[in-house]
């Protein structure tokens, strides 16, 4: 939808960061100019000098027209003319989720965000296809957002490692700790994480005879007390779907981004495991996105041809990284190795991340050429 930005200021601005129908957007200075483009389809604009008397006008010229308003005060006589009139007001004293919600909920009969909002699973199509370096590269940036921000590791079957660093603990050895509610809450979950720079994170199971025997009381526990601790928590579930981990993981969370790759053995070992597991359970997320690994742009595998195939739209593509696995080694993280196309990617998908939570808007007067899961747009 293109919006057009009546005396555009700062809040105004967010509005499109947050709302994902909306796409390109034309700033002028009066409802004069625009009338002059009548292509516009969302009008957002404050109060500033309008009147309860402005709004009948406004409304008769724009009549097909979304319109909002955002009130720096209570106003009783111009509120109720603006309801009589179909335009959506919002109140600059209201936080930023509840303006996204009141949007979503009046324009396009949207539901609020779960109790899972700030919840990210991060899952692949297939073996080693770059989940963990993803969940973790996103977390460090997040970090550096100055959200608090979890990695959790949820693969049975491959805790994470960081290659630089050794964590003392991983998910199995305080599964035990969950149960008998020696862990209950944040402060008494922090000892056994690992603070890497900016975040938090849990490996995943170490041990590997242990993948099958884990219940989903634990993994629930674990969740609750990260959502609500953090600002944001990212889980790498990995790409075996055969564990609690993996399956508690998915339906308790709001998001699911799953990673494919341009090879036939994305499309096959994923088309498998719906096939076999994925499809008897209910997973109910708000939204799903592909995220397309190592992409190359003359691949016989296009990226159309893996939303068709594993049905999840597409939200970006990470360019190939040559030296991957030697600067993984040196760095630990990918995002911290000198390779700029890995690097502006991941910032951007953090920025989305982030601004789903309400902690992320607009830094130097720049919109973030990401929105809310939606597709990649230019500035």
């Amino acid at each position: 939808m293109k919006v057009s930005i009546i005396g555009p200021n700062e809040s105004l601005k967010r509005l499109l960061i947050f709302t994902n129908q909306f796409e390109e957007h034309l700033e002028v200075q009066s409802f004069e100019e625009l009338e002059k483009d009548r292509k516009t389809e969302v009008i957002i604009t404050g109060q500033n000098e309008l009147t309860a008397s402005d709004i009948i006008d406004i409304r008769t010229k724009f009549d097909k027209h979304k319109i909002l308003i955002v009130m720096e005060k209570e106003d009783p006589f111009f509120y109720n003319s603006c309801l009589a009139h179909d335009i959506l007001i919002l109140f600059s004293n209201w936080t930023e989720r509840e303006q996204l919600n009141r949007i979503q909920k009046a324009w396009f009969g949207l539901e609020e965000q779960t109790e899972y909002h700030n919840v990210v699973a991060v899952h692949g199509t297939h073996r080693q296809v770059g989940v963990t370096q993803i969940a973790l590269s996103v977390g460090h940036v997040l970090g550096n957002f100055n959200n608090r921000t979890i990695v959790l590791g949820l693969n049975p079957y491959n805790p994470g490692e960081i290659v630089t660093r050794k964590s003392t603990y991983s998910f199995d050895q305080i599964y035990d700790l969950l149960l008998t509610n020696v862990i209950t809450d944040g402060e008494s979950l922090l000892p056994y994480l690992e603070k890497i720079d900016k975040f938090y994170y849990l490996p995943g199971n170490r041990d590997f005879y242990k993948a099958v025997q884990f219940e989903g009381e634990a993994v629930e526990k674990l969740i609750n007390i990260c959502k609500t601790y953090f600002d944001v928590v990212l889980i790498d579930v990995g790409a075996f779907y055969d564990s609690y981990l993996p399956i508690k993981a998915l339906q308790m969370s709001n998001t699911h981004i799953l990673v494919s790759s341009q090879e036939q053995l994305s499309i096959d070992e994923y088309r498998r495991w719906q096939e076999q597991v994925l499809n008897r359970f209910s997973f109910h997320p708000k939204s799903r996105y592909q995220i397309v690994n190592k992409h190359a742009s003359k691949a016989i595998i296009t990226t159309k041809h893996l939303e068709e195939k594993n049905d999840v739209p597409l939200l970006l593509n990470i360019p190939f990284f040559p030296e991957a696995n030697d600067a993984e080694i040196e760095s630990g993280l990918l995002v911290l190795a000198d390779y700029h196309p890995y690097t502006k990617v991941i910032e951007g998908l953090a920025k989305t991340i982030s601004s789903e939570t309400g902690r992320y808007g607009i830094q130097n007067n720049q919109r973030t050429s990401f929105k809310w899961f939606g597709r990649r747009k230019a500035k």
